[in-house]
């Protein structure tokens, strides 16, 4: 019978019933998988320490740099340009009485010799008086008799005296006066000055109101810059400190500046206040080692004030929401409501909130709820330094999602 058997047929029969026997008992006996559930790491956040002490308020706004002194040089006579310094252009730095050009002076000083020949002249002609004045006195004596006192001013001629006196004092006066026109022939810098601009050459006639050379003074620029006008009871003060950032200079490169005065005029669109400073010796003439501000420039104010009483500040970055802080406390979130005082650089300086001390987060979170567990890296102060005195890099506040627990997944 097992001859009459076709195994060409019943070996794969066989096999594929084998093959189904097999994968039945594995289905049957399959290990089974247990769901369990896993809570997600807390995330870890950067904290600072929130700082208590007097810090005062710094305002940083931009101005632009106008000189103390502007000038127009015009001409007090008129006459025709003889001569004037080449050398001398505009960006070029002027000292005080130097000579810049000056005007044909020929007929102002015939004017000068004409009104000392007067002067001359009245001078004998008062001699001359004085002495017939003392003739008729010595007449008078003489006589022995006693007259009113308008008769005898008379005789003794005391009203042509001043006259003569008069005439002497006007021709005086003719001197000064055509020695001062001479004088203004020459036009000379009336202070220490920066030379803006020259509108006249060699050959030019020039009159009074036409203008010559424009100027800016050189030994102080002033710069007027606008800060809140609730900041100005913390600002105005004489012991304010300025410092002064040119817009060419290195970033930390400042020169220190002078706190002139408040501006009592508030600007209408903001509602901000003016503020004036000021920078001595701009052009670095007597310090050449200094950089130059220039005028015109729109330059960096920093004004620091006074600091009244000891406060809490903490960096903008671990103010939440603007009026809140997340404060880490025993791994744990603690949400805090503070008040800010003022804004003070990249700090906030807090009137009511915090004591100091605390531990605070500066990371973004996407959710953040009371009581969350956090880990925390390493701590620094509210100045970026930690507890090893070193500074923190500076990094990005990235954002840190808070991850869901999963419901499970195969062990």
């Amino acid at each position: 019978m097992l001859k009459k058997l076709n195994w060409n047929f019943v070996v794969p029969v066989a096999l594929i019933l084998l093959a189904l026997v097999i994968s039945s008992w594995l289905m049957r006996e399959k290990p089974t998988l247990s769901r369990g559930e896993r809570k997600a790491p807390p995330p870890t956040v950067d904290v600072v320490v929130a700082e208590r002490g007097k810090f005062p308020l710094t305002v940083s706004a931009l101005g632009k740099v106008a000189a103390r002194e502007l000038a127009e040089l015009q001409p007090q006579v008129d006459g025709v340009v003889e001569w004037l310094d080449y050398d001398l252009g505009p960006g070029s730095t002027l000292e005080k009485n130097q000579l810049l050009l000056r005007i044909e002076s020929e007929s102002y000083q015939l004017a000068l010799q004409t009104a000392r020949s007067a002067l001359a002249e009245r001078r004998a002609e008062l001699q001359q008086e004085q002495g017939q004045r003392l003739v008729a006195q010595e007449e008078y004596e003489l006589l022995g008799s006693s007259l009113p006192e308008a008769d005898r001013a008379l005789v003794l001629r005391e009203p042509q005296l001043a006259a003569a006196k008069a005439r002497v004092d006007s021709a005086e006066a003719q001197v000064r006066l055509a020695q001062r026109d001479l004088r203004l022939t020459q036009i000379r810098a009336p202070f220490t000055a920066l030379l803006v601009s020259r509108s006249a050459d060699v050959g030019d006639r020039v009159a009074p109101g036409s203008v010559l050379y424009t100027l800016a003074g050189a030994e102080r620029f002033q710069i007027e810059v606008e800060v809140p006008a609730a900041q100005l009871e913390r600002l105005n003060s004489p012991d304010a400190e300025v410092r002064i950032h040119g817009s060419q200079w290195p970033a930390d490169q400042y020169r220190p500046g002078e706190f002139v005065r408040v501006i009592p005029v508030l600007e209408e669109q903001g509602r901000l206040a003016r503020v004036l400073v000021e920078l001595a010796d701009p052009l670095s003439i007597e310090n050449p080692a200094q950089p130059q501000l220039l005028l015109n420039d729109l330059a960096r104010v920093e004004i620091t004030g006074r600091a009244e009483r000891e406060r809490v500040r903490v960096p903008l970055t671990a103010v939440q929401d603007g009026n809140r802080v997340w404060q880490v406390r025993d791994g744990r979130i603690v949400i805090r409501p503070i008040e800010i005082a003022f804004l003070s650089g990249d700090y906030a300086v807090l009137e009511t909130g915090l004591h100091g001390g605390e531990t605070l987060v500066t990371t973004r979170l996407t959710a953040v709820t009371e009581g969350m567990q956090v880990q925390t890296a390493q701590r620094t102060t509210g100045n970026g330094r930690d507890k090893a005195g070193a500074r923190r890099s500076d990094r990005p506040d990235n954002e840190v999602p808070v991850e869901e627990p999963e419901k499970g997944e195969r062990g």
